[in-house]
């Protein structure tokens, strides 16, 4: 292995930097070489399209963003014949991330999945969507993953929500389930008003940035030590320091996401930034 490479379950990336779903589109592959990546997450798939939310679907706060899109998406059959196979001509690790609003969808999409894709991260934690809500259910978030795992050979991650009281009851049922790692975590729930009126139709939306680091990384740390699994860290990252701040609370690979919507290049410059620190 290179000096950046590492062991994620049964996968080898190149290096620990992963985009997060939603928040790049095709154009990323004319500003980067999406070649140098470790692994990108794709925009979360539904069986059928999805229009998602009314807009607007992304704000830009004073210290981070909220969005409210909705899992808006073109749906399994043209994912199949048209998203994936473009994500798959680069020579990166491609998480199909799939959402469903009952676990029979989540089952129809994981044997729809298998042997069209070696990973996936299972979304049970997105703020946006009504039905979502296995993340804050244990015992259901654990049969969920124990069917999934019965219809997919390959990685299994599992995107949990910061928007419970403790995060460990979640994070260890869908391990003891057959997740190979957590994904930790999806935005939290936030609001924001302009004249005195909710910017989103539904009120509330998710919240990102760099504001959310230090709460995302305390729930990286405490799973990291109760559970010694496998962590990818999502939430807040803007620099090369922010990474490794991740990695010494114990993630194994983390996700850039809202950075990339004012920066597409951040990823690759903290690439270069950690090979050169190596």
């Amino acid at each position: 292995m290179s000096k950046q490479e590492i062991k994620l379950g049964n996968l080898k990336l190149k290096n620990p930097i992963i985009l997060a779903s939603g928040t790049f589109d095709r154009n990323i592959a004319e500003k980067i070489n999406v070649n140098r990546l470790g692994g990108i997450v794709t925009k979360t798939i539904t069986l059928e399209p999805r229009q998602g939310n009314p807009l607007p679907h992304i704000y830009k706060t004073r210290y981070g963003w909220l969005n409210s899109v909705g899992l808006k998406n073109v749906g399994l059959k043209k994912y199949l014949s048209d998203e994936l196979p473009f994500w798959q001509k680069y020579d990166t690790e491609i998480f199909t991330s799939i959402g469903g609003e009952n676990a029979s969808e989540y089952i129809k999409l994981t044997k729809a999945l298998n042997d069209k894709t070696s990973s996936i991260e299972v979304n049970v934690s997105c703020p946006n969507v009504a039905g979502i809500s296995f993340s804050n259910d244990p015992q259901r978030l654990r049969k969920l993953i124990l069917d999934i795992r019965k219809n997919f050979k390959g990685f299994i991650s599992v995107k949990l929500s910061p928007n419970i009281f403790d995060i460990i009851l979640p994070a260890k049922a869908a391990l003891d389930a057959g997740a190979d790692a957590l994904t930790i975590a999806n935005t939290y729930q936030g609001l924001e008003f302009v004249r005195g009126k909710p910017i989103f139709t539904r009120i509330f939306a998710g919240y990102s940035g760099g504001a959310i680091k230090p709460l995302t990384m305390w729930l990286v740390w405490q799973i990291s030590h109760a559970l010694k699994c496998q962590i990818i860290g999502s939430g807040g990252i803007e620099n090369t320091q922010d990474v490794l701040d991740y990695l010494t609370c114990g993630a194994k690979a983390v996700q850039i996401g809202s950075a990339n919507l004012l920066n597409p290049e951040i990823s690759v410059k903290i690439i270069n930034e950690l090979e050169r620190k190596k």
